[in-house]
């Protein structure tokens, strides 16, 4: 038996399960091997949380998860990270990062020095930037794309003390000397176990969602997105494993179904975060059969889904069944903008459509939308406004571009000297990205604070709003007399 650490490099409560680690760790004990957590989710690694960013800037209504003794711990991170290496002495310490918070995962790897075991960093940030990774002489191995089979290959190797320098998905630094092997065969969503959630605090299924507090958590039923929009990792995992099929796949809606019932009976799930990141893109035979299966579950759940994806038929049946929320893809209001900087080919007509039928449903609508794109402006932003007041959604979430390694806007990024190859990119919600001349980062900060605004409130409020945009004490105080009346009146 190998002991393996798992370590989720985590933002400040950010509280939702995640997917990839859970079944990391029902992969491993799958092959008898004994797994621990180490989660950064409850430690202050930076001055906000994701949602109170949200809640300043009018996009979600407070929810308060001190109230289930879900709050901050008072303890020292690396302190405890330590203890516990020390307590319970793994063989594997594999640390999961996305871009905002692999300083985070670095931090805690460096803090133990020289520790014997073998030191591996995964998730989407390893798979994106793998050579800006594998150098830290902290780390012994990157773990590129899905883990599920390398990171069991590589615990029976070291359990049966074998050489493991061949191990798909894994580049490998031996001495300076970095082995890079390619990935390997795609993993069969219906043959991997289900998702091990006793690794987690229960504090950590509490999650709010749509102004309420909820025992949540997410369950698999698609991986992968089959479109290219240039802001996201799907275009390069796609190429990452062009050699090996399709990387969009689906689960068995029966395998689902299990799985669902099996989380809301162990741990009183109450609402289901459903992860497939284009759910109506499925065949009407598959569709069906979901909501003939689901009628007998009938959890509340949210879904997302692209415009195009949306019909009448299709949403009221949703709605039977419980969803209650559908987040859409907007993005941008431009549609040449859409076309030649995101490849989005999605009209406003149909966007609009696409709200107006869910609307009709009586299912909470939410409109995703996107701010500091490179080579936007002012003038572009305010085709996003246009088109949410057109949308007239439930909620309008904008968030700050941020240019993530490895995706083609963050070539485009460099490339315009917006940013430096080696800078990381910050948080969606709070962290303006991009220093472009047209949009400082702080007029993006400004519009997406006074976004809301702009959609809900009348145009002759408009030149008031424009002076919330800034942050002085004008600005600061004109924006606080316009929240109050924006949460009076629509939240």
């Amino acid at each position: 038996m190998v002991k393996v650490l798992l370590v989720l490099a985590n933002s400040f409560m950010d509280n939702l399960i995640p997917i990839g680690v859970s079944l990391l760790s029902a992969c491993l004990k799958r092959e008898g091997h004994e797994t621990r957590l180490f989660d950064t989710t409850f430690y202050r690694t930076r001055g906000k949380t994701g949602d109170e960013a949200r809640v300043e800037t009018l996009q979600i209504k407070d929810a308060s998860l001190e109230e289930y003794g879900v709050k901050e711990k008072e303890t020292d991170m690396v302190d405890d990270f330590r203890k516990l290496i020390d307590e319970f002495k793994p063989d594997i310490i594999a640390v999961s990062v996305v871009e905002t918070t692999y300083l985070i995962g670095l931090k805690l790897l460096k803090s133990i020095g020289d520790y014997n075991g073998v030191k591996v960093v995964g998730g989407i940030h390893a798979t994106m930037a793998p050579d800006d990774v594998i150098k830290e002489d902290c780390v012994d191995i990157v773990c590129l794309g899905e883990g599920e089979k390398a990171m069991v290959e590589l615990a029976n190797r070291i359990e049966k003390n074998m050489d493991y320098s061949d191990v798909s998905n894994l580049w490998i630094n031996r001495e300076g000397r970095i082995i890079k092997n390619p990935v390997g065969p795609l993993a069969n969503l219906d043959e991997l176990p289900m998702q091990d959630w006793t690794i987690y605090e229960k504090k950590r299924l509490y999650k709010p969602m749509g102004g309420k507090i909820w025992i949540s958590g997410p369950v698999e039923l698609n991986r992968g997105c089959p479109f290219q929009c240039t802001f996201c990792c799907n275009a390069t995992l796609q190429k990452t494993y062009k050699d090996h099929g399709r990387y969009t796949r689906e689960r068995k809606i029966e395998n689902f179904i299990e799985e669902v019932k099996a989380k809301q009976k162990e741990y009183g799930m109450q609402y289901l975060y459903l992860v497939a990141e284009n759910f109506l893109q499925m065949s009407d035979e598959r569709f069906n059969k979901f909501i003939e299966m689901y009628g007998g579950v009938r959890l509340p759940f949210w879904i997302e889904t692209r415009p195009e994806t949306v019909n009448l038929e299709r949403i009221n049946k949703l709605k039977e069944v419980g969803c209650e929320g559908i987040s859409i893809g907007v993005e941008h209001g431009n549609d040449e903008f859409r076309r030649k900087v995101l490849n989005r080919f999605i009209s406003d007509d149909v966007t609009i459509n696409a709200f107006n039928i869910a609307k009709q449903s009586g299912i909470r609508v939410c409109a995703n939308n996107i701010v500091g794109f490179p080579t936007e402006t002012r003038e572009l932003f305010f085709d996003t406004v246009e088109l949410n007041r057109k949308l007239k959604a439930d909620n309008s979430i904008i968030n700050i571009f941020c240019a993530y390694r490895g995706t083609r806007l963050w070539e485009l990024c460099v490339e315009k000297g917006y940013i430096s190859k080696d800078e990381l990119a910050g948080d969606y919600r709070s962290d303006a990205g991009l220093d472009m001349p047209q949009l400082s980062r702080e007029s993006v900060k400004g519009l997406q604070r006074t976004f809301p605004l702009y959609v809900n409130f009348s145009k002759d409020m408009w030149p008031e709003i424009e002076k919330a945009e800034k942050f002085t004490e004008e600005g600061n105080k004109v924006f606080s007399k316009l929240s109050r009346i924006y949460r009076e009146k629509y939240m």
